[in-house]
């Protein structure tokens, strides 16, 4: 779950082999993942043509070359970790979406003035990548001009444990990486402030699906 948080931490986990072994996933089978592929299926029926995608987080950016091949106008991928650049450029040339894609290095929680506004922000499986989701999902929120879509880890016991125990296995591995079950009315009431509202949510065992959308001026 490529995320957004301390590029050094990171590397603990999202490296260049994670890169590539998220490449060869996406070669091999398309956009995988229930709440990939009900992202792409929601930002599809909200209307992509003309429309500019930022996926933050993105890793080597599957769900933007996705929305590019479903009509969306640009994508971009907003990353740390430079190792992933050259594994998204490969994707967006096997998806043929190379010209319509760019990728930028950048932490949108310290310095969103780096990072553009797009029509539709995507952010899958990212905001457990920090202590500080509710904000990155609020800066997110920022940089929508229509549609905010994000997964995050569902708040319940066995989720809650389940995170536990990865981090304690990350501890005893020597890693400093770190994931975290933020609560998701925090995480609402967050990109409340920046004016969107929640649509549309979806439910799998352990992840959280969410559609935010501003509201229809009047």
């Amino acid at each position: 779950m490529p995320c957004s948080c301390c590029a050094s931490d990171r590397l603990d986990i999202f490296d260049e082999r994670a890169a590539r072994r998220a490449l060869r996933r996406y070669l091999a089978n398309g956009l995988g993942g229930t709440d990939a592929l009900q992202i792409a299926a929601w930002a599809e029926e909200g209307g992509l043509d003309g429309a500019s995608v930022v996926e933050v987080g993105g890793g080597i950016g599957q769900i933007q070359a996705d929305l590019l091949r479903r009509g969306a106008a640009t994508g971009r991928v907003v990353e740390l970790v430079a190792e992933y650049e050259a594994p998204a450029a490969e994707l967006v040339e096997a998806a043929s979406v190379a010209e319509r894609s760019s990728f930028q290095l950048a932490d949108l929680l310290s310095e969103p003035e780096a990072v553009e506004e797009a029509d539709v922000v995507v952010l899958r499986r990212v905001v457990c990548c920090t202590a500080d989701g509710p904000a990155l999902l609020a800066a997110a929120a920022g940089k929508a001009r229509r549609t905010l879509l994000a997964s995050y880890p569902r708040d319940r016991l066995l989720v809650r444990a389940a995170v536990r125990l990865e981090n304690l296995a990350f501890a005893v591995l020597r890693k400093r990486f770190r994931t975290f079950a933020h609560r998701p009315d925090e995480l609402e009431r967050a990109v409340a402030r920046e004016g969107l509202t929640r649509t549309r949510l979806s439910r799998s065992f352990a992840w959280e699906t969410a559609q935010f959308e501003h509201a229809p001026s009047s």
